[in-house]
């Protein structure tokens, strides 16, 4: 009598749409869309290409055929302002990338910039969890400018 409801229960649920939440779809994001992030070196590189994907979930104006990104980044930490004691109280992290759009009727290039800055807390490892909390806002912020820059070059072509 169990698998008698339970096999009714799948009928009535599959009758109905229901589809699970984590069911492989044929939708864009699931996919991969037709961009992909070529991997970017570093824990850096991951959240960057996270935040990238997670942008260009919605696709490009006008780019509808497959296309690769490639990313070159670069990142620096800079302390802008000392304690008394010589300790770090206020740092910035810069981060800067170059990217390369390669579809088959052409490639855009370019670069932008994003910068974070972060009071340093007083705790030993406190400092450790700042710079990587600034790292993940950078990278978020590199990743949307990155994508407005490409719309801007792929409305003006």
């Amino acid at each position: 009598m169990k698998q008698f409801l339970a096999a009714f229960a799948l009928f009535v649920l599959s009758a109905c749409g229901f589809q699970p939440v984590y069911a492989p779809a044929n939708s864009a994001l699931a996919a991969g869309g037709p961009i992909t992030v070529e991997p970017i070196r570093g824990r850096s590189g991951y959240m960057l290409r996270r935040a990238l994907q997670q942008e260009l979930a919605i696709g490009l104006p006008g780019v509808t055929e497959p296309a690769t990104l490639n990313v070159v980044l670069s990142e620096g930490l800079t302390r802008l302002a000392f304690k008394p004691d010589g300790a770090a109280a206020r740092s910035s992290i810069s981060a800067r990338g170059e990217y390369v759009l390669a579809r088959s009727s052409g490639a855009i290039s370019g670069q932008v910039r994003a910068e974070t800055d972060f009071s340093v807390p007083s705790q030993p490892y406190g400092d450790i969890a700042a710079q990587t909390s600034a790292s993940d806002r950078t990278m978020r912020e590199l990743a949307k400018r990155m994508v407005q820059d490409l719309r801007l070059q792929l409305m003006a072509d």
